[in-house]
């Protein structure tokens, strides 16, 4: 699914700052495919995903925003949120929520990609979560936590919707729709966050690279990044003459494309076969709560 990122050098394994960059918007990955999980294969036609359904129109009415939750809520719910909503621009680096600090609203995002970071006191970084525009950022907050421990900001541009918590809030303990919904991200989230901490800890280099530039293509739905082998370095938390071994390899077995800062993803079936398990776990996650219809658009199962 669906900027220039750069990141400030870590110095513990696996602790990163991270400063960013801006994406192309070119032809999407193919993210979530139905039943066939490990069909990640070049010859499956490149098509957007999470659009509306065609035969929506009239059901959801043709300004309902591109966040895929938003856009699943029935007439009834969403029309409680919409006049709350407020069109906001999200660029790169924003901070949408800060460590030990209120948080004011609630971002549904219709394009970019949010990252979660966990931090230390002295303001080291770890990325343990991103979001698309399958979700929204500002998740303790429905769950009466008025604030977060975490940074959460954009690693890639794009624009969204935005809601105050505590409207969000009252709107999400009337519970139907919204909540269901609501509760199936926060699962998906918990897999991510759980997974990372296993990867981090256990699988080698060129594995997580692979699963990095899968899961970040996924969420932008770009298989173009903008990046340097110092900024990948950074974010794995290894010397940069490993991340450009690791790179070298994908590059010679010809699944990337490595030129000026930039990594494209030629061979996405072979990047997967590649990478480790944890890419492969999260997105079966994904595909069991996430669905495709028979007119090629993605809701979640409630």
């Amino acid at each position: 699914m669906m900027a220039s990122e750069v990141m400030f050098a870590s110095r513990q394994t696996c602790c990163v700052q991270r400063a960013y960059g801006r994406a192309n918007r070119i032809a999407p990955p193919p993210y979530f495919v139905g039943n066939q999980s490990l069909r990640l294969v070049d010859e499956m036609p490149r098509r957007r995903i999470f659009n509306l359904p065609k035969n929506l129109s009239s059901s959801v009415g043709p300004t309902r925003p591109r966040n895929i939750i938003l856009s699943q809520l029935p007439e009834a719910e969403y029309s409680l949120l919409a006049k709350w909503l407020q069109p906001v621009d999200l660029p790169l680096n924003k901070a949408l929520s800060e460590p030990n600090q209120p948080i004011e609203h609630i971002y549904f995002p219709n394009s970019g990609l949010i990252s979660t970071d966990a931090m230390t006191e002295k303001g080291e970084t770890v990325e343990v979560g991103l979001i698309g525009r399958e979700g929204f950022a500002g998740l303790p907050a429905l769950l009466e936590q008025p604030q977060m421990s975490h940074l959460v900001l954009m690693q890639g541009a794009g624009e969204g919707l935005r809601i105050k918590s505590s409207i969000m809030l009252d709107e999400f303990l009337r519970g139907g729709m919204l909540q269901r919904i609501a509760h199936r991200f926060a699962y998906l989230q918990l897999v991510q966050i759980t997974q990372s901490v296993l990867c981090n800890r256990v699988h080698e280099v060129e594995a997580r690279l692979a699963r990095w530039l899968l899961t970040s293509a996924d969420r932008m739905e770009s298989d173009s990044l903008h990046l340097t082998q110092e900024f990948l370095a950074q974010m794995l938390g290894v010397q940069r003459s490993t991340v450009t071994v690791a790179a070298g390899s994908l590059q010679s077995q010809g699944l990337i494309g490595y030129s000026r800062g930039r990594i494209d993803i030629l061979n996405r079936s072979g990047l997967v076969g590649v990478s480790c398990e944890c890419y492969r776990i999260v997105l079966a996650s994904y595909q069991r709560i996430l669905k495709e219809d028979s007119n090629g658009s993605f809701s979640y199962v409630v």
